[in-house]
């Protein structure tokens, strides 16, 4: 039987940006969003500590003082996996929109390359994204042309395809890459943040794109509103048994593997314009880092829709399934550290489990 490794961290594009522009989402949105009415963008509306971290600097101290921390929280990880010596870390990232468009909407896509190559450090990537009007330079000094090598894992990737198969979850994978940076924003951001130190990330890779949004369009301000007639994204059950189904058919496998949750946990532009929020919901990810440092999962394949969407959490199908995989192993949390961030958009998580 293979050992796997639990890990969690976030894809937040800005982490790798001049601590200057680590505010851009929340900047954007108060710049060119289009729904938020004019007391919401006013700073003297926001809960205290959120106009604390933005102060008269648009959130450039704080941002430093955030940067650091996470680093130091990415080292530990890296660590961590160095110890273990994988063949190879499957991640469960969004956004499979990003590489497919309209083209093909699903609700997850297994990624089996051979290797991408990608710019990781090109920080107009993360400005056209998120409607800045120009990048601010990355936080390394690295050339922002500089091509990496990501390496695949293809014969372990379809070996899980099949095994989904027989599993009756009828996945949908690729052999090919079509995002024109090789990968997505969120697993080029994963790959940088675990290899921060280093910049020559020696680990293959195999990219699971989730879905959180179905054919919902996100701005600067939000989703657009859920309409109950459009097809549904991934549900958390959904998540939760693709997880589980994962750790049976790796925990089978002849490979070393880390299953690793790659995004940001609640995100203010992840709920609808309508609730004009602009920092992330705190009470919400307390509660679920509550369960989740305690590794209280028993519920969390019985999460909702309307959880999501009220949490402004809908990225959290990546941990749920990453819940599920550590469910069905029986692996538990050895550390979980929670990051609430009012003015950076999305809350961090970063956590390491037991190796199963």
């Amino acid at each position: 039987m293979a050992e796997i490794l639990g890990i969690g961290t976030t894809d937040f594009p800005m982490l790798r940006e001049t601590p200057g522009g680590m505010t851009g989402v929340l900047y954007s949105g108060l710049s060119t969003g289009t729904h938020y009415k004019p007391e919401t963008k006013d700073p003297k509306n926001w809960p205290e500590p959120m106009q604390k971290e933005w102060s008269d600097d648009f959130g450039r101290a704080a941002g430093i003082e955030k940067q650091q921390r996470q680093f130091e929280m990415l080292r530990k990880i890296r660590g961590t996996i160095d110890d273990f010596k994988p063949d190879f870390i499957l991640i469960w990232s969004k956004d499979a929109r990003e590489s497919l468009g309209n083209y093909c909407i699903a609700p997850y896509v297994v990624q089996a390359h051979e290797e991408v190559q990608c710019r990781l450090f090109d920080g107009s990537i993360g400005a056209s994204l998120f409607g800045l009007d120009k990048p601010l330079g990355n936080a390394f000094g690295q050339d922002p042309e500089r091509m990496a090598t990501i390496k695949g894992h293809p014969v372990g990737a379809l070996h899980l395809v099949r095994g989904l198969q027989d599993a009756g979850l009828n996945p949908t994978y690729s052999t090919e890459a079509r995002h024109p940076n090789g990968l997505a924003h969120t697993f080029c951001g994963v790959v940088t943040h675990l290899d921060i130190d280093r910049f020559e990330f020696p680990y293959p890779v195999v990219p699971v794109s989730v879905n959180p949004f179905a054919t919902r369009q996100r701005g600067s301000d939000g989703l657009a509103p859920l309409n109950p007639n459009d097809p549904k994204p991934i549900s958390p059950k959904h998540a939760f048994d693709l997880g589980r189904a994962t750790a049976r058919i790796l925990r089978a496998s002849p490979w070393r593997v880390v299953l690793c949750a790659g995004v940001g946990w609640s995100h203010a532009q992840n709920t609808s314009w309508e609730r004009q929020w602009v920092h992330p919901d705190m009470e919400g990810d307390r509660k679920f880092h509550e369960q989740w440092k305690n590794n209280q999962f028993d519920k969390w394949d019985q999460i909702t829709a309307e959880d999501l969407e009220k949490t402004a959490n809908w990225e959290l199908v990546n941990w749920i399934a990453l819940a599920g995989a550590m469910t069905e192993l029986g692996a538990k949390v050895e550390f979980s550290d929670l990051q609430e961030n009012w003015a950076f958009n999305s809350n961090w998580v970063n956590t390491i489990f037991s190796v199963a």
